[in-house]
């Protein structure tokens, strides 16, 4: 029954010729209102739950003390400490989890900076984080950049170190620096394996400069959704969607920009033209045949990460938070 499982919060009685069903659900309607969908022969009910005090009378919400012992016993995983909830809108316990678990019981190990960020952690920097075979590594995670985002740094080389970068596509194993305890901005990059356990649990991919400096910046810029983009493959010049991209101060919003990986070329925008017939044209003020993000074989000074020497590039994989 719904009552007695504390994980319920609701449920969805379907009608049935053969056999009627109960489908028991961890949210509400208050909760995610856009999960609901009609569907014919089903009903959907919330989960009606009021509290009393040690007085007998309506419990208030932030006055009194909360006891509904969903926490008898500790429904938490791998070392979880349990709150009990009182609030009628939402969630009957929480469970605060070790620094290595994540998920709504701490049944689920951290393999990104989201769960991370799910676990509560604020601060940007080094964190470590677990591959499919359980084994850690560390990684610098960006938490506080972006509203609504988080992000993993995979990479990050300066415009001087870019011969060392040029030709190594998402593809390719190529770790620099990635144990080093401290990031190095000017030459640093995770291995393919690292890159693909992130990628397994991310949504979105970006591009940044001088990022170490400056922060976040949103003129020379790029950011897109990690499906369809094919980031660990190779192509040939191709439309890709992209949420956002600015180049010199030239900016679109969900369009299409010319992007190119191949066997022997790193990933980059080609901001200047638009003979492909990708929506973005960074054609004003550009140089002929420039690269952005990556590759550089043409650069332009007003691109801020190949402005001079010491600029940096950075490419990033992470998530929405929810």
């Amino acid at each position: 029954m719904c009552r007695d499982d504390c994980r319920c919060l609701s449920m969805n009685y379907i009608h049935n010729n053969d056999r009627d069903n109960c489908e028991l659900n961890d949210v509400n309607e208050q909760m995610k209102p856009a999960a609901l969908k009609y569907k014919p022969g089903a009903s959907y009910y919330d989960l009606i739950r009021e509290y009393t005090n040690d007085h007998g009378t309506s419990f208030v919400l932030g006055r009194d003390h909360c006891i509904n012992r969903c926490c008898w016993p500790n429904p938490c995983s791998n070392g979880g400490s349990c709150e009990e909830i009182c609030d009628p809108t939402t969630v009957r316990f929480h469970c605060t989890c070790p620094a290595n678990y994540t998920g709504q019981r701490c049944e689920k190990i951290v393999r990104s900076c989201k769960g991370l960020a799910t676990n509560g952690a604020k601060l940007s920097g080094m964190y470590r984080v677990y591959d499919s075979q359980n084994k850690s590594f560390q990684v610098y995670c960006d938490f506080d950049s972006e509203v609504g985002h988080v992000w993993t740094l995979m990479q990050s080389y300066s415009f001087g170190n870019n011969s060392h970068f040029d030709t190594k596509n998402f593809g390719v194993d190529f770790p620099v620096n990635q144990d080093a305890g401290a990031i190095k901005w000017v030459a640093y990059r995770l291995s393919l394996s690292r890159m693909l356990s992130i990628a397994n649990v991310s949504t979105h991919l970006r591009a940044t400069c001088n990022f170490q400096d400056d922060g976040l910046v949103y003129t020379d810029y790029a950011r897109a959704k990690l499906e369809g983009h094919n980031l660990f493959g190779t192509f040939k010049g191709t439309c890709r969607m992209y949420e956002l991209v600015n180049i010199r101060g030239i900016e679109c919003r969900d369009c299409t920009a010319l992007t190119r990986q191949t066997q022997d070329k790193m990933w980059y925008i080609n901001s200047y033209s638009t003979s492909k017939g990708c929506t973005f044209n960074g054609s004003e003020g550009s140089v002929q045949q420039e690269q952005n993000f990556g590759r550089y074989a043409y650069s332009n000074p007003e691109f801020r990460c190949t402005s001079n020497l010491n600029s940096t590039t950075q490419h990033w994989i992470g998530s929405k938070l929810p």
